[in-house]
């Protein structure tokens, strides 16, 4: 734990790892041990001389589970802030922080080209998997995985592709770049009027998140505002950034 902690942020906070990330660290390290001659410390030896390996093994405990317009009530509010036509002048950027398949980041990127009127809507969209991110560029998802979307974002920003799936229009996907990158690795550089960074802290231990969420308030643009899971939001607000509520319940930052 403490070698993945070091280089990917992943890792228990003081109250000890959660028993979802104990039970996937344990299979995949027995997965590693079977047929290695010297047992645990082989594979001991192994992570910390092979990065590849060790990624590989965070990669194991990502639960990767998403959709678009995941927890609605919390879009519901982003949507209504960033209304049709508040942006204007240069458009707005956004940065979409564990992106995994892309589902998020298209559905941060409908509600900022609403918000610009079409016109300089920009998301940056980071994950630490390759795998992830092949589908997330791929832009076509089962239809079950729109299930949560409004039916007018869906009706303007998917198509069908075929009989079960849909795909991302070719407009949106003009808006959206997708970039492999651990976000312990530091953030894009610029200043970003919306941060998305949802279910991501759940994975690190305190250090690491700690400078996780003092990176993602330092990218902030003046007036921007960090959106976390509602798990996370007691944790952000312990590290002292200013918080403010969008709806009941939907807590953003900066």
């Amino acid at each position: 734990m403490e070698l993945l902690e070091r280089h990917h942020g992943v890792g228990a906070r003081a109250g000890g790892a959660p028993a979802w990330m104990l039970e996937r660290l344990d299979r995949a390290l027995d997965a590693l041990a079977t047929g290695a001659a010297g047992g645990a410390v082989e594979v001991g030896e192994r992570l910390e001389r092979d990065r590849d390996a060790l990624a590989e093994l965070a990669e194991s405990l990502r639960v990767g589970e998403t959709c678009f317009y995941r927890d609605p009530p919390a879009w519901d509010a982003l949507r209504a802030a960033w209304r049709p036509g508040v942006v204007r002048g240069d458009g707005a950027r956004a940065l979409s922080v564990g992106c995994s398949t892309g589902e998020e980041a298209w559905t941060l990127a409908m509600v900022l080209e609403e918000a610009c009127g079409g016109r300089g809507a920009r998301v940056v969209a980071l994950d630490r998997s390759r795998p992830a991110l092949a589908v997330a560029r791929a832009g076509t998802y089962p239809r079950e995985a729109a299930r949560h979307l409004p039916a007018d974002l869906g009706a303007r920003y998917l198509v069908s592709d075929a009989a079960d799936h849909v795909r991302v229009v070719d407009s949106l996907r003009r808006t959206v770049a997708f970039v492999e990158r651990d976000a312990t690795s530091g953030l894009p550089p610029g200043a970003w009027d919306l941060v998305v960074c949802r279910n991501v802290l759940i994975y690190f231990g305190d250090d690491a998140g700690a400078a996780l969420v003092r990176a993602l308030g330092a990218a902030l643009a003046p007036g921007g505002a960090l959106l976390v899971a509602r798990s996370e939001v007691a944790r952000v607000r312990a590290l002292g950034l200013a918080a403010r509520e969008l709806a009941p319940g939907v807590v953003v930052f900066g």
